[in-house]
Protein backbone atom coordinates (compact mmCIF):
# COMPACT_ATOMS: atom_id res chain seq x y z
CA UNK A 1 0.00 0.00 0.00
CA UNK A 2 0.92 3.47 -0.78
CA UNK A 3 1.49 5.93 2.85
CA UNK A 4 -0.81 8.23 2.95
CA UNK A 5 0.01 11.76 2.96
CA UNK A 6 1.21 13.43 6.42
CA UNK A 7 -1.63 13.89 8.69
CA UNK A 8 -4.04 11.05 7.46
CA UNK A 9 -4.95 8.75 9.57
CA UNK A 10 -6.12 5.30 8.78
CA UNK A 11 -8.12 3.31 10.66
CA UNK A 12 -10.67 0.00 10.40
CA UNK A 13 -14.17 -0.85 11.41
CA UNK A 14 -15.87 -4.44 11.88
CA UNK A 15 -18.83 -5.28 9.86
CA UNK A 16 -20.63 -8.95 9.81
CA UNK A 17 -19.07 -9.24 6.07
CA UNK A 18 -15.63 -7.82 6.39
CA UNK A 19 -13.83 -4.86 7.74
CA UNK A 20 -13.87 -1.22 6.09
CA UNK A 21 -10.77 0.50 6.02
CA UNK A 22 -11.11 4.18 6.19
CA UNK A 23 -8.92 7.53 6.50
CA UNK A 24 -10.24 10.60 8.54
CA UNK A 25 -8.40 13.79 8.78
CA UNK A 26 -8.99 17.08 10.02
CA UNK A 27 -10.28 17.75 13.49
CA UNK A 28 -12.85 20.23 13.41
CA UNK A 29 -15.47 21.84 10.65
CA UNK A 30 -18.11 19.90 8.88
CA UNK A 31 -17.49 16.65 7.62
CA UNK A 32 -16.89 15.78 3.71
CA UNK A 33 -16.72 12.13 2.74
CA UNK A 34 -15.03 11.59 -0.58
CA UNK A 35 -16.21 7.89 -2.41
CA UNK A 36 -13.75 6.54 -4.88
CA UNK A 37 -14.64 5.20 -8.29
CA UNK A 38 -15.48 1.24 -8.62
CA UNK A 39 -12.15 -1.19 -10.20
CA UNK A 40 -8.87 -0.57 -9.77
CA UNK A 41 -9.32 2.34 -7.87
CA UNK A 42 -9.72 3.41 -3.56
CA UNK A 43 -9.74 5.88 -1.50
CA UNK A 44 -6.02 6.89 -1.88
CA UNK A 45 -5.82 6.84 -5.32
CA UNK A 46 -8.70 8.99 -5.82
CA UNK A 47 -8.52 11.34 -2.97
CA UNK A 48 -4.75 11.51 -2.25
CA UNK A 49 -4.07 15.26 -3.51
CA UNK A 50 -7.96 16.45 -1.94
CA UNK A 51 -7.70 15.03 1.32
CA UNK A 52 -5.22 17.59 2.71
CA UNK A 53 -6.40 20.63 0.91
CA UNK A 54 -10.49 19.49 2.61
CA UNK A 55 -8.74 19.23 5.71
CA UNK A 56 -7.83 22.52 7.04
CA UNK A 57 -11.48 23.71 7.59
CA UNK A 58 -13.15 20.74 7.18
CA UNK A 59 -13.74 16.56 9.06
CA UNK A 60 -12.76 14.16 6.14
CA UNK A 61 -13.64 10.68 5.76
CA UNK A 62 -12.34 8.60 2.91
CA UNK A 63 -13.28 4.77 2.93
CA UNK A 64 -12.16 2.19 0.94
CA UNK A 65 -15.50 0.69 -0.22
CA UNK A 66 -16.07 -3.03 0.53
CA UNK A 67 -14.16 -5.24 -2.10
CA UNK A 68 -11.75 -2.99 -2.92
CA UNK A 69 -8.70 -1.62 -1.24
CA UNK A 70 -8.24 -2.01 2.27
CA UNK A 71 -11.47 -3.03 2.36
CA UNK A 72 -11.01 -6.87 1.09
CA UNK A 73 -11.96 -9.64 1.79
CA UNK A 74 -15.49 -8.70 1.72
CA UNK A 75 -18.19 -11.69 2.01
CA UNK A 76 -21.17 -10.85 -0.36
CA UNK A 77 -22.59 -8.93 -3.10
CA UNK A 78 -20.99 -4.78 -3.19
CA UNK A 79 -23.34 -3.69 -4.83
CA UNK A 80 -25.42 -0.06 -4.79
CA UNK A 81 -27.47 -1.46 -2.10
CA UNK A 82 -24.85 -2.41 -0.07
CA UNK A 83 -22.64 0.47 -0.91
CA UNK A 84 -25.33 3.01 0.60
CA UNK A 85 -25.96 0.37 3.76
CA UNK A 86 -22.11 0.60 4.40
CA UNK A 87 -22.46 4.67 4.19
CA UNK A 88 -25.05 4.77 6.38
CA UNK A 89 -23.20 2.19 8.94
CA UNK A 90 -20.05 4.38 8.40
CA UNK A 91 -21.68 7.68 9.33
CA UNK A 92 -23.18 6.03 12.25
CA UNK A 93 -19.88 4.67 13.61
CA UNK A 94 -18.02 8.10 13.16
CA UNK A 95 -20.96 9.93 14.90
CA UNK A 96 -21.62 12.14 11.90
CA UNK A 97 -25.52 13.28 11.59
CA UNK A 98 -25.13 15.06 8.34
CA UNK A 99 -21.87 15.36 5.41
CA UNK A 100 -21.37 16.59 2.19
CA UNK A 101 -20.78 13.71 -0.47
CA UNK A 102 -17.91 13.47 -2.76
CA UNK A 103 -18.39 11.05 -5.04
CA UNK A 104 -16.73 9.95 -8.11
CA UNK A 105 -17.59 7.50 -10.94
CA UNK A 106 -19.10 4.59 -9.26
CA UNK A 107 -19.02 6.74 -5.79
CA UNK A 108 -21.15 9.55 -7.44
CA UNK A 109 -23.98 6.62 -8.22
CA UNK A 110 -23.34 6.09 -4.45
CA UNK A 111 -23.67 9.12 -3.54
CA UNK A 112 -26.85 9.90 -5.46
CA UNK A 113 -28.83 7.25 -4.27
CA UNK A 114 -27.71 7.55 -0.80
CA UNK A 115 -28.79 11.13 -1.10
CA UNK A 116 -32.03 10.32 -2.57
CA UNK A 117 -32.80 7.26 0.34
CA UNK A 118 -31.37 9.33 3.18
CA UNK A 119 -32.04 13.01 2.39
CA UNK A 120 -32.15 14.51 5.75
CA UNK A 121 -28.01 12.99 6.49
CA UNK A 122 -26.90 14.96 3.12
CA UNK A 123 -25.89 18.90 3.48
CA UNK A 124 -24.56 18.86 0.53
CA UNK A 125 -23.65 17.09 -2.80
CA UNK A 126 -20.45 16.41 -5.51
CA UNK A 127 -21.19 14.29 -8.32
CA UNK A 128 -17.82 14.08 -10.35
CA UNK A 129 -17.81 12.14 -13.43
CA UNK A 130 -20.84 10.50 -12.55
CA UNK A 131 -21.84 6.89 -13.95
CA UNK A 132 -25.44 5.87 -12.48
CA UNK A 133 -26.75 9.03 -13.73
CA UNK A 134 -27.57 8.21 -17.69
CA UNK A 135 -29.78 5.88 -19.20
CA UNK A 136 -26.78 3.64 -21.56
CA UNK A 137 -23.07 4.14 -21.74
CA UNK A 138 -20.97 4.74 -24.65
CA UNK A 139 -20.21 1.27 -26.13
CA UNK A 140 -23.01 0.43 -23.96
CA UNK A 141 -23.45 -3.58 -25.47
CA UNK A 142 -19.80 -3.87 -25.59
CA UNK A 143 -19.45 -2.95 -21.86
CA UNK A 144 -22.32 -5.23 -21.54
CA UNK A 145 -20.79 -8.28 -23.14
CA UNK A 146 -17.74 -7.92 -21.28
CA UNK A 147 -19.24 -7.90 -18.06
CA UNK A 148 -21.77 -11.23 -19.13
CA UNK A 149 -18.61 -12.87 -20.28
CA UNK A 150 -17.10 -12.58 -17.14
CA UNK A 151 -13.64 -12.99 -18.45
CA UNK A 152 -12.27 -10.04 -20.14
CA UNK A 153 -12.52 -8.31 -16.18
CA UNK A 154 -9.70 -10.79 -14.74
CA UNK A 155 -7.75 -10.74 -17.94
CA UNK A 156 -7.37 -6.37 -17.80
CA UNK A 157 -6.35 -7.22 -14.64
CA UNK A 158 -3.61 -9.15 -15.45
CA UNK A 159 -2.72 -6.70 -18.49
CA UNK A 160 -2.33 -3.89 -16.26
CA UNK A 161 0.50 -5.68 -14.20
CA UNK A 162 2.19 -4.68 -17.26
CA UNK A 163 3.44 -1.08 -16.56
CA UNK A 164 3.82 0.45 -20.47
CA UNK A 165 0.53 -1.47 -20.67
CA UNK A 166 -1.27 0.36 -17.91
CA UNK A 167 0.36 3.77 -18.90
CA UNK A 168 -1.64 3.25 -22.44
CA UNK A 169 -4.85 2.37 -20.44
CA UNK A 170 -4.88 5.08 -18.27
CA UNK A 171 -4.06 8.21 -20.71
CA UNK A 172 -6.44 6.67 -22.93
CA UNK A 173 -9.63 6.43 -20.60
CA UNK A 174 -8.94 7.71 -18.06
CA UNK A 175 -7.11 11.05 -18.72
CA UNK A 176 -7.28 13.04 -21.70
CA UNK A 177 -3.59 13.81 -22.11
CA UNK A 178 -3.13 17.01 -23.53
CA UNK A 179 -0.94 17.67 -20.95
CA UNK A 180 1.58 15.23 -18.53
CA UNK A 181 -0.33 14.32 -14.89
CA UNK A 182 1.89 15.08 -12.42
CA UNK A 183 2.26 11.98 -10.79
CA UNK A 184 1.64 9.72 -13.58
CA UNK A 185 4.35 7.06 -12.30
CA UNK A 186 2.82 7.36 -9.04
CA UNK A 187 -0.88 6.29 -10.20
CA UNK A 188 0.35 3.52 -12.51
CA UNK A 189 1.75 1.83 -9.63
CA UNK A 190 -1.47 2.41 -7.24
CA UNK A 191 -3.72 1.74 -10.27
CA UNK A 192 -1.53 -1.82 -10.79
CA UNK A 193 -1.71 -2.96 -6.98
CA UNK A 194 -5.12 -2.49 -6.70
CA UNK A 195 -5.58 -4.41 -9.69
CA UNK A 196 -3.53 -7.14 -8.61
CA UNK A 197 -5.33 -7.38 -5.68
CA UNK A 198 -8.84 -7.43 -6.69
CA UNK A 199 -7.77 -9.63 -9.83
CA UNK A 200 -10.44 -7.44 -11.87
CA UNK A 201 -11.37 -4.19 -13.56
CA UNK A 202 -14.51 -4.48 -12.55
CA UNK A 203 -16.66 -4.01 -9.46
CA UNK A 204 -19.99 -5.90 -8.47
CA UNK A 205 -22.10 -2.98 -9.26
CA UNK A 206 -21.04 -2.92 -12.84
CA UNK A 207 -22.51 -6.02 -13.19
CA UNK A 208 -25.92 -4.87 -11.41
CA UNK A 209 -25.73 -1.60 -13.12
CA UNK A 210 -25.54 -2.52 -16.98
CA UNK A 211 -28.53 -4.47 -18.86
CA UNK A 212 -28.36 -5.31 -22.51
CA UNK A 213 -29.95 -2.23 -23.12
CA UNK A 214 -30.42 0.70 -20.99
CA UNK A 215 -28.81 0.78 -16.95
CA UNK A 216 -30.63 -0.79 -14.54
CA UNK A 217 -29.05 1.95 -12.10
CA UNK A 218 -30.30 5.07 -13.55
CA UNK A 219 -30.49 7.82 -10.84
CA UNK A 220 -31.24 10.60 -13.91
CA UNK A 221 -35.38 10.17 -13.56
CA UNK A 222 -35.22 10.49 -10.08
CA UNK A 223 -32.64 13.32 -9.91
CA UNK A 224 -35.56 16.22 -9.43
CA UNK A 225 -36.15 15.18 -5.92
CA UNK A 226 -32.70 16.10 -4.39
CA UNK A 227 -33.17 19.31 -2.75
CA UNK A 228 -29.66 19.62 -1.10
CA UNK A 229 -27.28 21.68 -2.70
CA UNK A 230 -24.73 19.89 -5.32
CA UNK A 231 -22.20 20.69 -7.98
CA UNK A 232 -21.37 18.07 -10.60
CA UNK A 233 -17.59 18.27 -11.73
CA UNK A 234 -16.66 16.57 -15.04
CA UNK A 235 -13.51 16.25 -17.41
CA UNK A 236 -14.40 18.06 -20.81
CA UNK A 237 -13.01 14.81 -22.46
CA UNK A 238 -13.99 12.18 -20.28
CA UNK A 239 -13.74 8.77 -22.85
CA UNK A 240 -16.14 7.21 -20.37
CA UNK A 241 -18.60 9.18 -19.36
CA UNK A 242 -19.44 11.88 -22.09
CA UNK A 243 -20.22 15.56 -20.41
CA UNK A 244 -23.57 15.34 -22.34
CA UNK A 245 -24.09 13.08 -19.29
CA UNK A 246 -23.45 15.77 -16.36
CA UNK A 247 -25.31 18.33 -18.39
CA UNK A 248 -28.90 16.30 -18.06
CA UNK A 249 -28.01 15.36 -14.67
CA UNK A 250 -27.07 19.06 -13.55
CA UNK A 251 -30.53 19.75 -15.73
CA UNK A 252 -32.40 17.44 -13.27
CA UNK A 253 -31.34 18.55 -10.42
CA UNK A 254 -32.76 21.41 -9.11
CA UNK A 255 -30.41 24.73 -8.45
CA UNK A 256 -27.27 22.19 -9.52
CA UNK A 257 -24.55 23.89 -11.32
CA UNK A 258 -22.30 22.06 -13.45
CA UNK A 259 -18.43 23.35 -13.53
CA UNK A 260 -16.26 21.02 -16.63
CA UNK A 261 -12.14 20.69 -16.14
CA UNK A 262 -10.85 21.63 -19.60
CA UNK A 263 -8.59 19.30 -20.96
CA UNK A 264 -9.51 16.52 -18.71
CA UNK A 265 -10.51 13.19 -18.49
CA UNK A 266 -12.43 10.87 -16.24
CA UNK A 267 -10.06 11.18 -13.43
CA UNK A 268 -9.87 14.90 -13.13
CA UNK A 269 -9.02 14.52 -9.80
CA UNK A 270 -5.62 13.39 -10.46
CA UNK A 271 -5.21 14.49 -13.90
CA UNK A 272 -5.38 18.11 -13.03
CA UNK A 273 -5.53 18.49 -9.38
CA UNK A 274 -5.23 21.72 -8.51
CA UNK A 275 -8.16 22.85 -10.89
CA UNK A 276 -10.12 19.94 -9.19
CA UNK A 277 -9.75 21.13 -5.26
CA UNK A 278 -10.28 24.89 -6.09
CA UNK A 279 -13.53 23.61 -7.59
CA UNK A 280 -14.36 21.45 -4.69
CA UNK A 281 -13.37 23.43 -1.97
CA UNK A 282 -15.46 26.37 -3.65
CA UNK A 283 -18.24 24.67 -3.50
CA UNK A 284 -17.94 23.02 0.42
CA UNK A 285 -16.96 26.49 1.93
CA UNK A 286 -20.15 27.92 0.58
CA UNK A 287 -21.96 25.60 2.78
CA UNK A 288 -20.77 26.87 5.68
Amino acid sequence: MTAPPEGVEVEHIEFPAGKIRYHRAGSSGPAIVLLHGGGPDNAMLSWRHAVGVLAADHRVFAPDLPGQGGSMPWRGKANQRTFEEVLRWLLDAWRVPDAALVGLSMGASIAAGFTLRHPQRVRGLVLVDALGVQPRLPHHLATYCALRLRFPGPLAAKLLANRAIARKVLNRWFFAGDQPVPDLNSVVEEVIAEARARGSVFADWHGDAVDRRSMRINHLPHLGQIRCPTTLIHGEKDAIVPVASAHDAAAAIPGATLRTIAGAGHWPNREKPNEFNALLREFVNSQH
